[in-house]
């Protein structure tokens, strides 16, 4: 199905690090540092991360088995982009609906509404210290997370929008 050959191409269910270079020092006490202090003690309480500074100058460097869920960012995507721990893969449950195909700036496409699940993710994802610190988290790790796509008719078939080429 074409819904799940796009949730394949995707890295499971990832969260954002903070920083991109270690051993990475959160300095200041902007709210985002602040949020980036309570993630960083979350990825190092679950074993990605391990602590190495003071308490008042937190300084954190990858653990050994951080390189298992590690995906590093490509510098040159758009900007935002961070590096991210991953787990898991993304499994297709159900079409909830989709709307009649339309022709729309010379394609065929449709909006399809889909239910679908995080299987065989790694135990930290859902560390309540993880899943405390990340908003959306937990609707994500739900047992049943709503999905939407937009899809392009081809002459292969149906295709997600992301995997047009």
């Amino acid at each position: 199905m074409a819904i799940q050959r796009y949730l394949d191409t995707r890295d499971g269910l990832c969260v954002g690090v903070p920083g991109r270079v270690y051993p990475y020092q959160a300095e200041h006490d902007s709210p985002l540092i602040v949020e980036d202090r309570a993630r960083l003690a979350a990825l190092a309480k679950v074993g990605l991360l391990r602590h190495v500074g003071k308490e008042d100058a937190p300084r954190y460097e990858l653990d050994a088995n951080a390189d298992t869920y590690l995906r590093r960012s490509n510098a040159e995507q758009s900007q935002g982009e961070r590096d991210a721990f991953c787990t898991g893969r993304l499994v297709l449950d159900r079409i909830s609906d989709f709307t009649e195909p339309a022709s729309a700036g010379g394609f065929t496409v449709s909006q399809v509404n889909y239910v679908y699940h995080l299987a065989d993710a790694a135990g930290w994802i859902k560390d309540s210290a993880v899943l405390d610190t990340y908003e959306d988290l937990r609707a994500l790790t739900a047992q049943q997370v709503q999905g939407q796509a937009r899809m392009i008719l081809t002459n292969k078939g149906w295709v997600h929008q992301n995997l047009y080429r």
